[in-house]
């Protein structure tokens, strides 16, 4: 499988942010649309022994997170805790090395993502009127305006190529990205596609994104929880568009083993999320760079 990244610019505001999981649910339906329900079918064939695509979340230009492990091992001063939850941000030379103390705030790397709340309210196109009774019902969303983003695919070039990545990917920019795209939300253009090249073999790793840790035989996982409360798009959104809850290992997570291994991607895929599709597959996958042997 190979590595690549890409690099997006919003043209709009987003209402949901860059999460892995929601990206390659989104890219299904692309690549359904785009190259059709058939090509879709056949790359979720064996999606559950042999992932043909991992995709990341979005990530400040130029950098990834800092690895979620408890600050002793990131070699951090245990009197400046607020200083340090400030600092989130460092390159993959710098996990590499185990410089986690070189760690950049929002502000140090220009990252200017910023979240607003925006009121709203809904029509009864019957009665023209805010709510059944006629009373004035507003109520709020959140919306982020966001910098540059790196996002990253792992791909296995022998089910689908980087010209079906790019015109997936092309017809997820121009549709939109996440909620609110029948109003114009989360538009993006994105840069030319450039393979990312990394010795994967380490005892060591660190999640780009959401997974499932289940079954994983490892010596020590360090992670913070993150519940998604996934929803069907497309032409499943009519009909109970609510999926099951699942609980995953968040974005940067590390996965130490007992002795090297040579990976690119760590987790699985989840099934049985949804009761009116069975069908219905979730991404458990999570791209993983090497990052400085922990003791």
């Amino acid at each position: 499988m190979k590595l690549y990244k890409t690099t997006i610019t919003p043209i709009s505001n987003f209402a949901t942010t860059l999460k892995g999981d929601t990206l390659f649910g989104q890219l299904c339906w692309s690549i359904r649309y785009a190259l059709g329900e058939e090509k879709l079918t056949i790359l979720l064939k064996d999606y559950e022994t042999e992932p043909f695509m991992a995709v990341s979340d979005g990530f400040v230009s130029g950098y990834l997170p800092k690895p979620k492990i408890p600050p002793l091992l990131l070699g951090e001063n245990s009197g400046e805790k607020k200083q340090n939850r400030k600092k989130i941000w460092l390159t993959i030379e710098q996990l590499q090395n185990g410089e986690f103390t070189e760690a950049k705030t929002d502000n140090e790397v220009q990252n200017s993502d910023k979240t607003a709340q925006v009121i709203r309210n809904s029509i009864n196109y019957k009665t023209f009127t805010t709510s059944d009774d006629g009373t004035f019902a507003p109520y709020s969303e959140k919306e982020l305006s966001m910098s540059k983003k790196d996002i990253y695919f792992l791909i296995d070039e022998t089910k689908f190529s980087l010209e079906e990545l790019r015109e997936s990917f092309e017809q997820l920019s121009l549709h939109g990205y996440g909620k609110d795209t029948t109003i114009g939300k989360g538009r993006f253009a994105f840069q030319e596609f450039e393979e990312v090249k990394l010795n994967h073999e380490s005892k060591t790793f660190m999640t780009l994104s959401p997974f499932s840790p289940q079954g994983l035989d490892c010596k020590e996982l360090y992670y913070e929880p993150f519940t998604r409360f996934g929803k069907h798009g497309g032409d499943r959104a009519f009909v109970n568009a609510f999926k099951k809850p699942i609980l995953l290992a968040d974005s940067g997570s590390v996965v130490h083993f007992d002795s090297k291994q040579k990976r690119q991607y760590i987790g699985k895929a989840i099934k049985g999320v949804s009761v009116a599709h069975p069908d219905s597959v979730h991404q458990g996958y999570s791209i993983v760079v090497p990052i400085k042997e922990l003791a």
